[in-house]
């Protein structure tokens, strides 16, 4: 029990605490939904690419476990479908807001929560199947993002929608990365650590932005596909990974800890951005948020511990 509070203590209350504050604040009217949105294109312009890039050409990719990673990606992808296959059969909704339900099941918050979770908890060679999975989920995220600009209009074509997606600055960070990492020598120093002040920001602010916008109240006109988003994503997701990693995969828990982490980790808050977008089912996701990210702070502790 020690370990845990002390896991608890030293390395998810001071990431879950900027969420936390951000949730008071905006309560107290303090910050507001448009303070929010001002930080939210800050991190989705600058501090999260920076994360992506600094991973891309910073980290050991020759010493991952890419096995390790694409058992990750088929768990993600099976909770993915199921939960669109559910959302339409149970719930009747359309394509756009299947997918968008799909996403907010099967993607995780990695980059705002499990990734700096991780850095805090364990050494940099636990650290690495984080980072694989955060560069290898921005393909599939890219994919769902081009069937939502798809779905957006009768006449918007799969050539159009491939297109802006030129302009996606995660997809346009990972690229770059790699680009850097195919040049000979060393990465330059001023590079990785512009890159890397950049990067430090994104958590704690994208933390406090999506605390602020869920203080406000939430119309639960979608209770039950809440429920639905929320059990896949804390209970259907571990569970289905546990299976494909531990079972399938036959990995020992230890070498597999830090991506179990990752499924545990709450919905991921571009679900919520995407759905607002694209005027999507944005009350019943933003729900799931705020639940899952209270659960996932309470087991998050206990995966460290064991």
């Amino acid at each position: 029990m020690a370990d845990i509070v002390n896991n608890f203590l030293l390395s998810v209350f001071p990431v879950a605490l900027m969420f936390f504050l951000g949730f008071v604040l905006g309560r107290r009217g303090t910050f507001e939904s448009g303070d929010a949105s001002a930080i939210f294109k800050f991190i989705a312009q600058l501090a999260a690419p920076a994360i992506i890039f600094n991973i891309m050409f910073t980290s050991n990719f020759a010493g991952a476990d890419l096995t390790l990673v694409g058992l990750y990606l088929l768990a993600e992808l099976v909770v993915y479908l199921a939960t669109m296959i559910l959302a339409i059969m149970l719930f009747r909704l359309d394509l756009k807001n299947a997918v968008l339900a799909g996403m907010a099941a099967s993607f995780s918050n990695h980059v705002l929560f499990a990734y700096p979770v991780t850095k805090l908890a364990f050494a940099p060679a636990h650290v690495l199947p984080v980072e694989g999975i955060i560069a290898f989920d921005m393909v599939i995220f890219t994919l769902s993002v081009v069937v939502l600009d798809v779905n957006a209009g009768p006449r918007d074509w799969l050539f159009a929608a491939l297109r802006r997606q030129t302009r996606n600055p995660l997809l346009v960070a990972l690229l770059a990365g790699l680009l850097v990492r195919m040049i000979p020598g060393e990465p330059n120093l001023t590079l990785v650590r512009s890159a890397e002040f950049i990067a430090a920001a994104a958590a704690p602010c994208g933390l406090f932005a999506t605390g602020v916008v869920l203080s406000a109240p939430i119309a639960a006109v979608n209770m039950r596909l809440a429920v639905m988003i929320s059990a896949m994503k804390m209970v259907a997701h571990p569970l289905i990974g546990a299976v494909f990693v531990l079972v399938l995969g036959g990995y020992a828990f230890d070498p597999a800890r830090t991506t179990m982490l990752v499924m545990a980790s709450p919905v991921g808050v571009m679900a919520l951005t995407f759905a607002n977008r694209y005027d999507g089912e944005s009350g019943a996701i933003a729900m799931a948020i705020l639940w899952s990210m209270v659960i996932s702070v309470l087991i998050v502790p206990m995966l460290i511990a064991i």
